[in-house]
């Protein structure tokens, strides 16, 4: 394939990763990240790639806001923040970008982020992808990845963007990051969406890592009951993932160890969470087919409330990465 220029969004696990492969297969990454000391680190030694697969890149083209990048119009963008940060991002985006040619890439947890971005940009544009990979951002300038279960998945909006998702994922795959693409990307966006929530929402309110919840049987049974509730909201909307779907997802959990969700990480440090796109989306959707999801309900209110506890979560830009 032959060398694309292509800006990433948030310099955290997921784009960072990213960036790392596509800077590896040759292309042009402009990689925004508002976190000063990461993108001075990189700019001074590179970004570096530890865990499942080492490797060492030098990013050329290191950007601490969108409105820096200029009149650059690439052939994709990839969007790797929080979900909660997406009004900022394309808030940011110059016109000229957004009417452009470029493609633009959601690769990010939680439901309708792909929907947000279409408010603003044409939908034949518009992808949505789900990241099978995670890592840790141990500090400036260095990112531990912990696992890969490939494939990613790439899907459009309009069919009218099948071709632009086909090239985008033949892109990622010749980079090392096996991703299909497909014309069913709601099915794995509400799969991974209730693998996240039936514990997040938990360690959020407890405290709790993962380990701690599913080996304490009050928490656990509260794992079986939100997993039982996103699974028959999920159905109501037509993605039924058969019966072995959820004991995978409890064989996930309890090999999990002593990981902490995301969710809990945001609340400690004061910053939003992506709450409105997970944990309150699926009850939001269950409500709308008449399916009950009151524990969803409760968990999401209790994390607003933790939120507005919190320090100054409200003035705070969220996490640059999804997990």
């Amino acid at each position: 394939m032959n060398s694309k220029t292509i800006t990433v969004i948030g310099g955290g696990p997921v784009g960072g990763i990213l960036t790392a492969h596509l800077c590896g297969r040759g292309h042009t990454v402009l990689l925004v990240d508002s976190w000063k000391e990461h993108i001075e680190r990189m700019r001074a030694e590179g970004l570096r790639i530890t865990g499942r697969e080492a490797r060492l890149v030098r990013p050329t083209h290191l950007h601490g806001s969108i409105r820096s990048l200029g009149e650059t119009v690439p052939d994709f963008v990839f969007i790797c923040t929080k979900a909660c940060d997406l009004d900022s991002v394309l808030g940011e985006m110059s016109d000229r970008l957004k009417r452009s040619a470029a493609v633009f890439i959601s690769f990010q947890n939680g439901i309708d982020t792909e929907q947000v971005i279409a408010n603003q940009i044409e939908r034949s544009r518009v992808l949505r992808g789900v990241v099978s990979y995670a890592g840790v951002l141990v500090g400036p300038g260095e990112i531990r990845e912990s696992f890969f279960s490939p494939p990613n998945y790439l899907g459009w909006l309009d069919v009218e963007g099948a071709d632009s998702c086909r090239e985008a994922a033949a892109l990622l795959s010749e980079s090392g990051l096996a991703t299909e693409a497909t014309g069913e990307i709601g099915r794995y966006v509400w799969r991974k969406a209730i693998l996240n929530t039936c514990t997040m929402a938990i360690a959020a309110v407890t405290g709790m890592n993962m380990q701690e919840m599913v080996q304490f049987p009050p928490t656990a049974q509260l794992v079986e009951l939100l997993l039982s509730e996103s699974l028959a909201v999920a159905a109501a909307y037509g993605f039924d993932y058969g019966p072995g779907f959820a004991e995978s997802v409890r064989e996930f959990n309890h090999h999990a160890g002593p990981h902490r969700p995301s969710m809990l990480v945001d609340l400690e440090n004061g910053r939003k969470t992506e709450n409105p796109f997970l944990v309150r989306r699926i009850a939001e959707y269950g409500e709308q087919k008449g399916v009950p999801a009151p524990l969803h309900r409760t968990m999401a209110n209790l994390i607003d409330a933790l939120e507005m506890r919190g320090f100054g979560v409200r003035k705070q830009a969220c996490a640059l990465d999804s997990p």
